[in-house]
């Protein structure tokens, strides 16, 4: 009888039941709020997405229809603050005179051309802790580009986002030499990013085949060690082999400089400084007489102490300055180059003994892999766009 009249267990029963009937209700009622929220949140993650991928296209294709800089216009300027004093800049004789001398009219071209031209033209070699800036002429080039770039972009997107722009051109895989320009605040992790290939404003001949023929020799050389990799002792084979490699990669290297040189140095630095030159006094009357130095002694001191920011470069007076940077860059070069792919070659050399010995593999296949290694470490004629996009309000 006790038990029957003890209501206490049943009404706590009863409790439990009504509180887990209310927490149903209320997930009930709370569901299409949450479900709403989250497709919300999915809605707009893609909508940003997609936009981002649709602006950096309008941003690669967009067409520039007047374009201008001046080479060498910062070098001027400082020539002419030095010999008139800071408001001579402004005047509108001087400004005039710096047109006619050293302007540049660039028209009809798109936004990814100005800035493969950009990156191009500024090239900059990151090694010991230093950057060197190999092309001191073009600062108002990338100047303008960024301008104008910000300027459509603005137009573009308007006030809903941020937005940062970065065009990065590495020549060789991976090592930090190359150009680069970096346009708005830093990127946060909630950046939806999108990026693409563009092209370098510049045909250069440095294809596979070329690549094939520079190092013909290195690869018949392989050809043969491998040839004979059951006769000799494996470790003297991998030597030699990996030996053949470095060496091959050392070869297109030292050319791919050589190249890049002549497409970015001399055609800039070189060439514009005597146009330039050869006209300047012209707008500077007297800049060259007297103690007051000239427009070429002003490029050339600023050049030579850019490189002489690296330890590295070893001053020759007896050398031409385009010779000079090709010399420091082949060595900077091979030592960044190898510093990247430190302990691939050993493991490319002893992957394709073990496909030759197996015969998985023949000789002529193995070298083959050993070329597309090689020509895979140079990418003269692309550059990287990247376009990162946030919400201001989220």
């Amino acid at each position: 009888m006790q038990i029957i009249d003890d209501t206490r267990g049943f009404s706590s029963s009863i409790d439990v039941l009504l509180f887990l009937v209310l927490v149903s209700v209320s997930a009930v009622l709370l569901a299409p709020a949450m479900v709403g929220n989250t497709q919300l949140m999915a809605l707009h993650d893609t909508s940003i997405a997609e936009h981002n991928s649709q602006v950096l296209q309008s941003l690669q294709n967009g067409r520039v229809d007047d374009f201008s800089h001046a080479v060498a216009g910062t070098q001027m300027d400082f020539l002419v603050t030095e010999t008139f004093g800071s408001g001579a800049v402004d005047s509108g004789v001087y400004q005039t005179g710096k047109k006619l001398v050293a302007g540049r009219e660039i028209n009809h071209k798109t936004f990814a051309n100005l800035a493969g031209e950009s990156v191009a033209s500024q090239f900059t070699i990151y090694h010991a802790d230093r950057s060197v800036r190999l092309n001191l002429l073009t600062d108002e080039y990338r100047d303008n580009v960024d301008i104008q770039m910000r300027d459509y972009l603005d137009m573009q997107i308007g006030d809903r986002y941020n937005y940062n722009v970065s065009v990065v051109w590495r020549p060789f895989r991976d090592v930090p030499i190359g150009g680069e320009t970096h346009m708005g605040p830093a990127v946060p992790d909630t950046a939806y990013v999108e990026s693409g290939w563009i092209t370098m404003p510049y045909s250069t001949e440095f294809t596979r085949y070329y690549v094939e023929e520079l190092i013909a020799d290195e690869l018949d050389a392989i050809g043969f060690n491998l040839g004979s990799a059951n006769e000799v002792p494996r470790e003297e084979t991998e030597e030699l082999i990996a030996g053949h490699i470095n060496d091959a990669i050392n070869k297109t290297v030292d050319e791919a400089v050589g190249t890049i040189v002549k497409m970015t140095i001399e055609k800039t630095i070189e060439k514009a400084q005597t146009a330039v030159n050869q006209q300047v006094e012209s707008v500077v009357p007297g800049s060259n007489s007297g103690d007051n130095p000239g427009i070429s002694d002003i490029i050339m001191d600023e050049v030579l102490a850019e490189l002489k920011n690296d330890p590295a470069f070893i001053e020759d007076a007896g050398k031409g300055l385009s010779e000079q940077i090709t010399g420091y860059m082949q060595e900077v070069a091979r030592e960044e180059v190898h510093a990247v792919i430190s302990g691939e070659v050993d493991v490319l050399a002893s992957d394709i003994i073990d496909q030759c010995v197996s015969n998985v593999a023949m000789v002529e296949e193995a070298k083959d892999e050993v070329l597309d290694y090689v020509f895979s470490r140079i990418d003269i004629s692309r550059a990287r766009m990247t376009l990162a996009l946030w919400d201001r309000n989220w």
